[in-house]
């Protein structure tokens, strides 16, 4: 029976136990100067020094351990703030582009203030969502249609930075050709197909803004004899169903005059820059009462005025 394995494990166990338990005992209840104290001092001493020689030993490797656990704990700490550093990024660039979409706002906003609109006038802010492909058209849509009370033909206007000698970033940008519920096609002043009825602010100088080739935006039909200087204001003439007047168009950059054409050549930088435009603000006029036909009076022969010597 003592040759099965397990006995004979199970017995040296329990021989250990014991006899760890009479050391155990002996060694509590003998003075410090027995025989087992002796032996653990004796002990201590023998192992001291291969305890010290085994520190030194393994002293690199735990140095190495700890630089190499220092090191992944550095890396992935470093992830962590790469991580956060792009989120921060992000989040400066989405208050930059907010601060300057609120700035663009309030520009179209103060633009309303304006006293060139006409009583009772009411404004649509409206995004930029799509632009001609072309040169040959100019054209953009927008956010807004019909539901919002758009039609064919409003007036639309602007805001953008400041360029050069315009000083002011705010003018016309075209007006509605094309309208659906939610959508609205604007035709812009640089398109070839637009013209607009404007004068020189300080001359009062007429003519019309239009478009004889693609990048050109010229004031025609201008008298020659009429006094027209660069860096003047076009502004709008309020001639026509569409465009209030005073409306900002652009400043005058070059007047040419040539012998063979009666009137001059006005070229002019228009105050919005199209490039850049996002937003525009759709002016909605106050609608206009017919007048009642039934009270119109009709003129005769008689009504009109006599002669007196």
């Amino acid at each position: 029976m003592l040759r099965d394995p397990d006995v004979r494990r199970r017995l040296l166990f329990g021989a250990l136990i014991v006899t760890s338990l009479v050391l155990l005992t002996a060694f509590f209840r003998e003075p410090a100067t027995g025989a087992l104290h002796g032996l653990q001092r004796g002990t201590l001493g023998y192992l001291t020094p291969l305890q010290s020689t085994a520190t030194r030993a393994i002293e690199p490797f735990q140095e190495g351990y700890r630089w190499a656990d220092d090191l992944l704990e550095a890396h992935s700490r470093n992830e962590d703030l790469q991580s956060e550093l792009e989120g921060l990024r992000g989040r400066v660039v989405q208050l930059e582009e907010a601060d300057q979409e609120n700035q663009r706002l309030k520009e179209l906003l103060d633009f309303r203030e304006a006293p060139i609109f006409p009583a009772g006038s009411e404004f649509v802010v409206a995004r930029v969502i799509g632009r001609s492909p072309t040169r040959w058209q100019e054209w953009v849509h927008i956010d807004k249609g019909s539901a919002d009370g758009l039609k064919l033909n409003q007036p639309v206007v602007g805001a953008t930075n400041a360029t050069g000698d315009s000083l002011s970033g705010k003018g016309l940008v075209g007006k509605v050709v094309g309208v659906s519920d939610h959508a609205a096609q604007i035709q812009l002043i640089t398109d070839p197909e637009s013209s607009v009825a404007a004068l020189i602010q300080q001359s009062r100088a007429r003519g019309i803004v239009v478009v004889p080739e693609a990048g050109r935006l010229v004031m025609d039909y201008v008298e020659r004899d009429q006094r027209v200087e660069a860096k003047q204001i076009v502004e709008t003439s309020g001639f026509g169903e569409v465009y209030p007047k005073g409306i900002p168009v652009g400043v005058v950059q070059t007047v040419g005059e040539e012998d063979v054409n009666v009137y001059k050549q006005i070229e002019i930088r228009p105050f919005v820059d199209f490039g850049v435009l996002e937003e525009v603000m759709v002016v909605i006029s106050p609608a206009v009462p017919k007048a009642d036909e039934s009270q119109m009076k009709t003129l005769t022969p008689a009504d009109e005025p006599v002669a007196t010597p």
